[in-house]
């Protein structure tokens, strides 16, 4: 298990040689967690920017129609 030590006036943590692998392999998996969150948040940007400009749009063509009246 990981401590937080004092060496010299430093602090840090000290892992042992028997979790260091466990310990790159839990960092490897926060990373590829981090990316794939950053990918989906990036793809929900995209969707909302474009579902924003179709909402611009169809807002300009009512207003086009109501201020143009309608011809019955």
């Amino acid at each position: 298990m990981a401590e937080k030590i004092k060496y010299r006036d430093v602090y840090g943590i000290f892992i042992p040689d028997a979790e260091w692998a466990q310990f790159l392999d839990d960092v490897s998996t926060i990373k590829l967690r981090s990316t794939e969150l950053e990918k989906v948040n990036g793809e929900q940007q995209y969707k909302l920017k474009k579902l924003a400009r179709i909402i611009q749009r169809k807002d300009r063509q009512l207003a086009k129609f109501n201020n143009g009246g309608s011809h019955v």
